[in-house]
Formats: structure tokens, sequence, C-alpha cells
């Protein structure tokens, strides 16, 4: 039997030679470079992945494949198993990635030319996903105070209601700036959302990595939730399975689910990668092991990477990391161009994640750090980030 330790974790994998984007991309990544940046993580998958992948590919032939009830089955039982949330196998729309959710989404529930709110700074996609789909941007800015805490500025999301957005995008829990939305704070949000009838969507990709005390919270599994919000998930982040491409839409309205699976259809986005499925089952279904061994590794890494920011760059503020494996880091206090910030991140070779990805203002003089990496590669980074930003 597989232990998941901190030996296992601080072994890593080499990824060269694999077309790995974080490792590989002629945009971020010259020779000798430290990657901290593109969300997936530079562990091994958990063994029963491999195992079915390799069983799967065993079979000598790879024709069109369906979707099957174990696969919804095995979502639905990691949902209430992990997260203690209730929905049917009938709610889930299998789907390519959590980006294609957000487009089908913005598609299926606005109109062209309709608002939409989004909380920035936040991934890129949700910028693209409402610009590219023809519809407006409407963004509220999240407010944060000096320990770097982001909260929810209510009264901008009302401002854009009352101007007619028809959808918001939440990030829960939100990439880039770690925060997992507290009962309360999603409570607010429905009801506002609901008194001006506007729709939900939840991103919540990053639902398994939220550390104690705080607690993720499902957005369907608030009672004031209406049923025809959705929600979007995937193995992907979780166990580092990105590159196969397998997620969910789950949503418990039965007209909103068709007409998401309408709109996917006239797109082209049909699942039924026959190794993201068989990926996904095991995963979903024999991984909780690795999981729990990495949480713990990743709530060290917090530590490591605290308290070297702490040492090598005490002006730089880290938003608290209450969840992802993502931290948000202010780089502004050294009075340094974002331009030039970049600049020298490239000069000393580490690679880092661009505030301006999370939007051009609410972006600006920020980085965001990936720990979800083997310790070594993680503490080099940051000494050549320090190098970065002391030297020049």
């Amino acid at each position: 039997m597989m232990l998941y330790n901190e030996a296992f974790f601080d072994q890593g994998v080499n990824r060269l030679g694999t077309n790995a984007v974080k490792w590989q991309s002629p945009d971020y990544m010259g020779k000798d470079t430290v990657p901290l940046w593109v969300a997936d993580m530079d562990f091994p998958c958990a063994e029963p992945i491999r195992e079915a992948l390799l069983e799967r590919a065993g079979h000598p032939c790879y024709g069109y494949t369906c979707v099957g009830d174990e696969d919804a089955q095995a979502l639905t039982g990691f949902w209430r198993r992990r997260h203690g949330l209730e929905f049917e196998a009938k709610n889930a729309l299998m789907l390519p990635t959590v980006v294609t959710g957000l487009r089908v989404c913005v598609q299926a529930m606005t109109l062209p030319g309709d608002g939409v709110i989004i909380q920035s700074p936040v991934y890129g996609p949700f910028f693209s996903a409402v610009i590219e789909s023809g519809r407006v941007v409407m963004e509220a800015p999240l407010a944060h105070d000096a320990s770097g805490r982001y909260s929810m500025d209510y009264t901008a999301i009302e401002r854009h209601l009352r101007n007619g957005a028809r959808l918001m995008i939440l990030c829960n829990p939100h990439n880039p700036v770690s925060r997992a939305w507290s009962q309360e704070e999603l409570r607010a949000l429905v009801l506002l959302l609901k008194r001006y009838q506007a729709r939900l969507v939840s991103d919540e990709i990053h639902a398994d990595f939220v550390y104690s005390p705080k607690r993720f919270i499902p957005v369907l599994s608030l009672p004031e939730t209406p049923d025809n919000t959705v929600f979007l998930a995937a193995a992907s982040k979780t166990f580092n399975i990105a590159g196969l491409q397998q997620a969910a839409a789950v949503c418990r309205d039965e007209e909103t689910l068709r007409a998401l699976a309408r709109t996917a259809h006239r797109a082209g986005a049909e699942s039924g990668n026959i190794f993201a499925l068989a990926a996904t089952r095991a995963a979903y279904t024999h991984c909780d092991d690795w999981l729990d061994g990495l949480m713990v590794y990743l709530r060290l890494n917090q530590d490591v990477l605290r308290d070297m920011l702490s040492e090598l760059l005490p002006r730089a503020v880290i938003s608290p990391m209450e969840a992802t494996f993502l931290a948000w880091l202010d780089l502004r206090a050294y009075l340094i161009s974002h331009d030039e910030i970049e600049a020298r991140l490239r000069k000393h070779k580490v690679a880092l994640t661009s505030g301006r990805f999370f939007g051009q203002t609410a972006g600006e003089g920020f980085m965001r750090i990936n720990y979800g990496c083997p310790r070594a590669q993680l503490k080099e980074g940051l000494v050549r980030l320090a190098r970065a930003v002391n030297e020049g």
C-alpha cells in the first residue's frame, strides 16, 4: 500500500519532456527557471489513478465513449463524502473543463449585451468567458484590509444589479486571493441576487483545498439558494489531472440543465474522453488518502512560504491562506513598477503568475505563487523571488 506522507510529496516528479505547460511554456519558462506559476502541482498522482489509466489503455480499442452512470455516481459520492452535499446523478452535466462550463453558463443563462458580475482580482477566464460571449463585464472588485484579507463588496454588487446585471460568476473558494467564503457571506450574496432575480454560477474547482479552522461551504448547501443556481466542479485541481480534461456542471433545475446541455452541444463541447473518465472515477472513489496526505503537506508549505517571505521580503503582504494552493502576494510596498517586477523575475529565473492576469487594476503590483510543489522547489523559487525584488 502506498504511503502518501511527507517523503512521497518531497520527491516530486520530473515533468520535462512531457509537454508540461508549467515547465516548458516558451512564454514563461527559460532554461533553469523555477516554476511557481500555473495552477497545477508537481506531485505524482495517486496510484489508483495511474492504475486505472493503464488498465483502460490495455484494452486495444479507443472509440467513441459515452458517460456512464458510474461516472455521475463517483461525482455525487465524492461530494457527499467530502463536503456533505447531496445532489442526484441527473443533476450533473459532464463537460471537458470548468472553463468550458463558464462559457456554457454565460451563453445559456444570459443574452448578448447582458451584464455579468465578477469579483476582481479573479481567475482570468472569468473575464474572457463574458467578453468573448458578447456580454458585458461588470466588475465588483473585492475589498481588502491591511493584512491582505479580502471581502465581498455588496454595495458594488447591488449597484450592478440595479443597472441590470443578469448573472454573477462566483469563485468559491476564491482564486487568487485564497478566501474560503463563509456561510454568512454566501447567504448574504444569494439573498441579494434573489432580490434582483439575477442568477448565480459558482466555480468550486478549489473546493477540496480549504484549511482548518475554515471549511468549504458549497453554494448549493444553502437553503436559500435557488434551484437554477449552477456550480462547476472537477477532479482536475484536487488530484492533479488537469491535462485529462473532465469536469461537471451541477444544477437542480431541469430546464437550466437542459439549456446548458444544448449550448454545450452546439459548441461541440462534448464529454467522454476515455482516459479522463477512467481517471476521474478512480480519483473520486479510491484516492482520499492521497488527498489527505497532500493537505498536510500543503499546510507545511504554507508555513515555509510565510516564514521565508517574512525574513526575505518583510514589506510584502501575503493574503491569509484560507484555501487553494495559491498565495496572493502584494509587492507594492517595494515601489517597483509591475513591468519591472516581471522583468526582474525573468532575469532571476523564477516564474510566478502576474497579478494582471486576474484584473489589470486589481492585480497591479501583485503576483500569485503556486506552492503546490516539493519543498525544495518552493524554497529555491522564493530565494530567487527575493533576489529579484531586493537586488534588481
